[in-house]
């Protein structure tokens, strides 16, 4: 059976993810909006800055690995979880209600302020929602 210790393990993962997509999304916001300004120079030192954050934060994740059985049966049993599958659900409904609410005000919001690629731009945006939603909603959901 699984402990709290591989469920704070998972969380920490899914809190990672969220903050990984949290700074990227605002880099490339800030890199599509105001191509010019000291914003976006920042961002694009963040960009560079990215690989070397991004494996510190995967090692302290690692660090804190839980022991596992043989076979890891502790870790597919809390995947397997009912509860958790039915949080699963329960995020990806609200990624997909998210995205489509977000579709008008992106419309607007892109045909306003007129960036060199909107539809690219929108479908990033789209994207960075649903999976900002998915994730924050399975934070919210879960244990």
């Amino acid at each position: 059976m699984y402990t709290e210790e591989h469920i704070a393990y998972l969380r920490r993962g899914l809190w990672l993810a969220l903050a990984v997509l949290v700074l990227l999304g605002a880099s490339a916001l800030a890199a599509a909006f105001a191509p010019g300004s000291a914003l976006a120079r920042a961002a694009g030192a963040l960009w560079r800055l990215f690989p070397v954050v991004l494996a510190l934060a995967l090692a302290g994740l690692r660090v804190g690995l839980p022991t596992a059985g043989p076979n890891g049966h502790e870790l597919r049993a809390l995947l397997a979880d009912e509860w958790r599958q039915h949080s699963l659900r329960r995020a990806t409904r609200n990624a997909l209600a998210a995205v489509l609410l977000a579709q008008p005000v992106l419309a607007v919001l892109l045909s306003v302020t007129a960036p060199a690629q909107p539809l690219a731009l929108m479908a990033s945006l789209s994207a960075l929602t649903a999976a900002l939603t998915a994730l924050g909603s399975m934070l919210w959901y879960d244990r």
